[in-house]
């Protein structure tokens, strides 16, 4: 619990502190109608899992802002899911960029008139659909929604992105004519050297904090900290303030140069999203999930696939023994204000040889590999590039285990548990750490995928779904919204869905607050007098084990002129 209150208190900092006003240019309308925009979070900033792929906008912790098209185009897709992006409109202009406005409360009645039917034709809360070009035009400047807070948004904001609309790749707004005032230099806020192999990967137990000066920093590397064909890498912490002194954002790019003339550096500039989640490479993971603190990486691994590096190599810096090498650091943000440093490396030791390579294949899993593994009560499939770093085998099939929990992989590895013949096989699911996973279920066997690794067991759920009514103010005759709170504490909630009158109709989940709604299109009302049109409603929610829970009431229906 301790946990979850520091989280939505940074989350809460992050919308109401680290502002600055943005503007854009006359190509462009500012996608948001707020007279003085503020910005509250940039482009590549890291979050978990993920970097940051756009600019998030300031709403005063406010919903219902009205959403602006920046330019001319066509809607290319529409999404509403309870999770993500919660409402999002994604418009393709035709400069070949894609322009994406996310955490939406509502669409405009233009677009809203469109989706409802489809959603009510194929039964669909949940809401994915491509468009044609053509289908829905808009013009620069027209509405097209309202901010919100759906999806996983930790506050109401408007998300946005511009995107290539042939690779979708994210673009940063920053260097596409989207403005925000910068004076100031990015400021180098740590340091901390670890030992790699041949192949990027970080050598277990080899690490040290070096200590910061203003700008030249002694780096001495340890007796025996790496061997013949090993390297040291360089990981900083840094951060980009817009003014001296003021509230900072993400770094946009940094480089290392060598005395040979070597060099390696990111910048943020594209970010594809089927790589996104590689952030956990291009961050010392590990040290962020014990202290968090977000030391980015001047090295890369020879399996990291990121377009946001300069060269293709791995980088590190390669020692001689009995050495002493000057290194220039220089990191640098959007509008070209930069902060160099000096890394004088000192090793006087002698180089020691290497006996083996350090990651046995006996004894880890490698990220280049893929194993199938097989028990007569528990299988897994990995693929190739799960994992970023090698990991060291721990496997006890007796009680489920496969790995550590503490590990974070790339892809969802599947798992197939044998079911137990003690119950119906319908009712049991899987859990990775008491954790509910989406079951399905053949032959006899249980199988899931997880992007977690630890201890897989079987439950069993014969519990149907909460449903909890929130009933409204009673000085509002006619509410504009009906609302229950849905939860489950076992296998999780698998379908919700609403008819009234025996009539299927869209609701929306959101998922954060497990709070389902539907917008009182027919006038009904709990508290209001009798009326000669009576509606039957039927609330129905099915766990992920088929256990159904059902929330059934007759309402009237009040005329407009009462």
């Amino acid at each position: 619990m301790i946990k979850i209150v520091i989280i939505f208190i940074f989350a809460g900092v992050n919308f109401t502190s680290w502002t600055q006003k943005i503007t854009v240019d006359t190509c462009w309308h500012m996608p948001i109608g707020i007279n003085e925009p503020e910005l509250s979070a940039g482009f590549g900033d890291i979050r978990p899992n993920h970097f940051h792929m756009g600019l998030d906008f300031r709403t005063n912790g406010q919903e219902g802002i009205p959403l602006y098209a920046i330019s001319d185009g066509y809607i290319s897709r529409i999404r509403i899911s309870p999770t993500g992006y919660g409402r999002v409109i994604y418009i393709n202009h035709p400069n070949g960029i894609t322009s994406v406005y996310a955490h939406c409360s509502s669409y405009s009645k233009r677009i809203q008139t469109f989706i409802q039917p489809v959603q009510e034709q194929f039964k669909q809360n949940d809401f994915d659909w491509n468009l044609p070009a053509g289908q829905i035009l808009v013009k620069k400047g027209e509405q097209i929604a309202l901010s919100g807070n759906s999806g996983n948004s930790t506050g109401p904001h408007l998300h946005f992105e511009l995107r290539d609309t042939k690779t979708e790749n994210a673009l940063n707004p920053l260097l596409h004519g989207f403005h925000v005032s910068d004076v100031a230099a990015p400021i180098l806020q740590g340091i901390r050297v670890v030992g790699i192999d041949e192949n990027g990967y970080l050598i277990p137990g080899k690490s040290f904090q070096v200590p910061l000066t203003k700008s030249t920093h002694q780096v001495l590397v340890p007796n025996d900290f790496i061997r013949k064909g090993e390297k040291i890498g360089v990981c900083i912490s840094a951060a980009d303030p817009l003014k001296v002194g003021g509230n900072t954002f993400g770094l946009f790019s940094a480089e290392l140069w060598n005395p040979k003339g070597e060099r390696f550096g990111f910048e943020l500039a594209e970010i594809s999203f089927d790589d996104s989640r590689y952030v956990n490479s291009h961050m010392d993971y590990d040290e962020y999930k014990s202290k968090g603190v977000k030391f980015q990486k001047l090295f890369r691994t020879k399996v990291n696939p990121l377009t946001i590096y300069q060269l293709q190599s791995i980088g590190g810096i390669e020692l001689q023994g009995n050495d002493s090498i000057s290194c220039s650091l220089i990191l640098a943000d959007v509008h070209g204000n930069t902060s160099q440093h000096e890394l004088i490396i000192r090793h006087p030791y002698p180089i020691q040889q290497v006996k083996k390579s350090f990651f046995d294949s006996n004894y880890f899993y490698l990220p280049d590999s893929s194993y199938r593994i097989f028990s007569p009560t528990m299988n897994v499939f990995i693929d190739t590039f799960t994992f970023y770093e090698p990991v060291k085998k721990l496997e006890k099939f007796s009680i489920g285990q496969l790995g550590s929990s503490k590990t974070v992989i790339q892809k969802a590895i599947c798992v197939e548990l044998k079911a137990k013949n003690t119950i119906t096989i319908e009712k049991q699911y899987v859990s990775i750490n008491g954790d509910a996973l989406a079951t399905s279920r053949e032959n006899g066997w249980l199988s899931a995928e997880s992007k977690q690794l630890g201890t897989f067991s079987i439950y069993v759920d014969t519990i149907a779904p909460v449903i909890q009514f929130m009933p409204t103010s009673s000085n509002n005759i006619v509410p504009s919204q009906f609302s229950w709170k849905i939860t489950d504490s076992q296998s999780g909630i698998a379908n919700y869905e609403l008819f009234i009158n025996g009539i299927w109709t869209v609701i929306y989940y959101d998922q954060k607050n497990t709070v389902v709604t539907w917008k009182n299109d027919k006038n009904a009302t709990i508290i209001g007098p009798p009326s000669g049109n009576l509606l039957s409603m039927e609330f129905r929610v099915t766990d992920r084990c088929g256990n159904v829970q059902s929330w059934i009431k007759e309402l009237h229906a009040i005329d407009e002129h009462h």
